[in-house]
């Protein structure tokens, strides 16, 4: 196997396990804001955690935030938890997610957030084709085409995240991308 295709598949599965985050409540809603962030505001936030021992439960809002340096725009994506995180404490997310910083943790609601090197505006669909999860880019002159395919089959996922990636899942920036990638592959 090429070192290539293995840095691939390395960041895939990566990306799959997070995108049960993002998929996996029988009703989806994606809520984008575009709000000023800087670097010293978020040095100057502290983490706000409710007790030690709350965990994660399926009312739990989780929020996303990210913040793409390249264009100075936070994008923030609420959710329901995805099935892996149910039951977790914080010390369990700080374990899963060491490449985000964790803001706020409660049993009502999670924030976290990432900075990402990158403009905000990277836009794709993942989806299926020939069975498997794909990826398309979204060009404003040509629309929809194909960027990548996975190895991964739908027939692999459950009901409700197979009927999300016929339907498309809407995805900005690479590091969502990859993020959302790991979700499924791993």
């Amino acid at each position: 196997m090429k070192k290539n295709e293995l840095a691939w598949i390395i960041c895939i599965c990566f990306v799959v396990g997070i995108i049960s985050c993002i998929i996996t409540a029988s009703i989806y809603e994606k809520k984008i804001q575009k709000i000023p962030y800087t670097a010293q505001a978020a040095e100057e936030e502290s983490v706000s955690v409710a007790t030690d021992t709350a965990r994660i439960t399926p009312s739990t809002k989780m929020v996303y935030e990210y913040y793409y340096t390249e264009d100075g725009v936070t994008q923030t994506l609420e959710d329901v938890p995805p099935y892996f995180l149910l039951d977790m404490t914080l010390e369990d997310m700080k374990k899963v997610y060491t490449d985000w910083q964790i803001v706020s943790f409660s049993s009502k609601e999670v924030v976290m957030r990432k900075t990402v090197e990158a403009k905000s505006n990277e836009q794709y669909v993942i989806g299926e084709k020939d069975g498997y999860i794909a990826v398309f880019y979204k060009e404003p002159q040509h629309g929809v085409i194909l960027h990548e395919m996975t190895n991964t089959p739908l027939s692999s996922l459950p009901v409700e995240e197979r009927e999300r990636l016929v339907n498309g899942i809407s995805v900005t920036g690479d590091e969502n991308l990859a993020r959302i990638l790991s979700d499924y592959t791993s």
